[in-house]
């Protein structure tokens, strides 16, 4: 029996109404895409591929500098809250910019309460056995 499975359907912290619900229910509603997961990390490529051309084409050749850096750290890249990486380009091109706001809408990733718990796709199966 999945313990993280069980917990959820017993404890229904997001008052989902499992109990109210069939095992068929319970499994659509846990792999339903209801949920945002804050990213933590970008690939440079993608970083790139958010930025702005015209606004990256307004900088000035250090600030250009700076950018073409984060865009060869490769994959990883660290886009917390006060990471290096996330300073240098609200610094540079603004946090009203067009480029700093498609990456803060980028870092929101819509996932499903069982990605959230770390659960694959679940199956109503395994929602009946987390209940007994």
């Amino acid at each position: 029996m999945n313990l993280i499975l069980r917990n959820e359907l017993v404890d229904d912290p997001l008052s989902r109404g499992y109990s109210g619900m069939s095992d068929d229910q319970a499994a659509a509603d846990l792999n339903a895409v209801y949920r945002t997961r804050t990213r933590t990390y970008m690939d440079s490529a993608e970083i790139y591929e958010k930025t702005d051309s015209t606004e990256f084409q307004a900088k000035t050749d250090p600030q250009k500098v700076y950018i073409r850096d984060i865009w060869n750290l490769g994959a990883n890249v660290d886009v917390r809250s006060g990471s290096k990486a996330r300073n240098v380009y609200i610094t540079i091109f603004g946090a009203g910019s067009a480029t700093v706001q498609a990456l803060a809408a980028a870092l929101n990733v819509p996932i499903s309460r069982a990605e959230e718990l770390g659960l694959s796709v679940v199956l109503a199966g395994e929602v009946g056995e987390a209940r007994k």
